[in-house]
C-alpha cells in the first residue's frame, strides 16, 4: 500500500502553498499593526484569564489555517478510503476470481 501517491503529494503541496500565504498574511498584518476583528476578539473580551497559543494568527485567520488543512487532510483521507478501511475479503475474492 502506498499512501504518498501522486495524488497525495499534490494535495499535501497545494495545502502547504495555501497556508504559507495565510501564515504570510498574519505575519504581514502584525508587522504593520493591522487589527483583524472577528469572533476571536469578542470571545476573548470575554474570558478573563490570558492565554497564548501556539502560532499567533489574527481575528480568524487561525480558524481559516485549521479549516485548510482540515479539508486537504479529509481530501486525502477519503482518496485513500478503500486502502485504510476497506473489506479484506473482497479483495481476496477478486484476486481468485
Amino acid at each position: 500500500m502506498k499512501i504518498l501517491d501522486k495524488f497525495t503529494k499534490i494535495m499535501l503541496a497545494v495545502m502547504i502553498c495555501i497556508l504559507i500565504f495565510i501564515f504570510g498574511a498574519g505575519k504581514y498584518m502584525d508587522s504593520h499593526k493591522m487589527e483583524a476583528g472577528g469572533t476571536d476578539d469578542k470571545v476573548n473580551n470575554l474570558t478573563q484569564k490570558n492565554h497564548h497559543p501556539f502560532i499567533e494568527l489574527p481575528g480568524d485567520a487561525e480558524v481559516g489555517a485549521f479549516s485548510v488543512a482540515n479539508f486537504f487532510a479529509g481530501i486525502i483521507i477519503g482518496h485513500h478510503w478503500e486502502k485504510l478501511f476497506g473489506d479484506k475479503d473482497s479483495k481476496t475474492n477478486e484476486e481468485q476470481a
